[in-house]
């Protein structure tokens, strides 16, 4: 049990931090700025930062908790 409560928190902190650097990174490539130089709700760069940072999350915690089951077989 304190394998994936490791993992969990380890996951969490990268899907935040993540979550915050690939929605700059989204808004410096496709800037939400109309025409005519109006800026607006950048849902689409919202959604799809969620999106990479919850697979990167979940990532992180597949190949953690395989980490720490090889370091307690030892």
């Amino acid at each position: 049990m304190k394998i994936y409560l490791i993992s969990f928190v380890v996951s969490l902190l990268i899907t935040s931090v993540s979550t915050v650097l690939t929605y700059h990174i989204i808004d410096g490539f496709d800037p939400p700025v109309t025409e005519d130089g109006r800026r607006y709700m950048p849902t689409e760069n919202i959604v799809k930062s969620l999106f990479l940072s919850f697979v990167l999350g979940a990532f992180v915690f597949i190949t953690s908790v395989k980490i720490q089951r090889k370091k307690q077989k030892k």
